[in-house]
């Protein structure tokens, strides 16, 4: 529900002239995934679904849930997403802004924490928040019903992106955001163990596997939308840097960059994994 807020009418405008950059992100991230997830099963003891969720550019909380329905073992693939988040945030932003000049800067949004800035909560707000809970909630049973896999977490984003492509009126309490990513960090949490902790040099190479998966992604993908689609260097590397949506939209915002391109270009990042990884592990599982 929350991810499928973030698909507004604005949006389709500006997904006119970022088609082909959208498609190229995907196709090239899903590739780079499918590529390093076959060599981390290969020189590792995680099993091939562990490590195609875990080389995976998605959310954290996301995927664990997800790829805990196809066998994976959820807690390595949590650790290592996260390992993988915290890795964008601390080593990308300040090697980008090492690599970008500021002929490249844009004036910075004021737009990326509209979206947060609510007024107080009246009557037309609260219906608002009923029609999109009962629409997730009636996306997400219908899925299931129809055995689409992870139905429950993408009937609920595709009912909501729908609501809000053509109401523009979807919408959720601010409270409700922590709330999700609490109960979602309570059942990972407890898939944790003593023992997970003590398998950890399991999972040292990995992460070096991953880190490498990283840098691959972020600059091949990069170079690619640079030269076929023409976005400048500091967007693109941006763009194909797998972090989270608010954590890379806010540091491109700090740095000047085209934050609403690179907001637009990770949230259909999000939703491709999300509605694609699924049906790829179907297949190959």
């Amino acid at each position: 529900m929350v991810i499928g807020t973030r698909f507004t009418q604005a949006d389709i405008k500006t997904l006119k002239t970022m088609v082909l950059p959208v498609l190229i992100l995907v196709v090239m991230l899903l590739t780079i995934n499918m590529g390093f997830a076959y060599l981390m099963s290969s020189l590792t003891t995680l099993s091939f679904m562990t490590s195609f969720f875990a080389c995976a550019p998605g959310g954290v909380s996301d995927l664990a849930l997800v790829a805990a329905d196809f066998g994976a073992t959820m807690e390595h693939v949590a650790l290592l997403q996260l390992f993988r988040l915290i890795s964008v945030i601390i080593i990308f932003p300040p090697l980008i802004r090492k690599m970008i000049a500021p002929s490249e800067r844009v004036p910075a949004s004021k737009n990326i924490q509209a979206s947060e800035v609510q007024d107080k909560p009246n009557k037309q707000h609260y219906l608002s928040y009923l029609i999109s809970v009962a629409t997730a909630f009636g996306g997400g049973v219908s899925f299931v019903m129809l055995g689409v896999p992870a139905g429950a977490l993408l009937g609920s984003i595709f009912a909501i992106a729908l609501l809000n492509l053509a109401t523009d009126n979807a919408a959720y309490p601010a409270s409700f955001k922590p709330m999700v990513q609490i109960f979602a960090g309570c059942y990972i949490g407890s898939k944790v163990t003593f023992h997970t902790f003590m398998e950890g040099s399991v999972l040292l190479l990995p992460a070096l596997i991953l880190l490498v998966e990283l840098f691959v992604m972020a600059f091949l993908t990069a170079f690619v939308l640079y030269k076929v689609c023409h976005l400048n260097w500091a967007t693109a590397i941006f763009s194909a840097t797998p972090g989270g949506i608010t954590e890379m939209g806010l540091i491109s915002d700090e740095l000047g960059l085209e934050t609403p391109k690179i907001v637009l270009m990770h949230t259909f990042r999000i939703l491709a994994v999300l509605g694609v990884l699924p049906l790829i592990a179907r297949y190959l599982g």
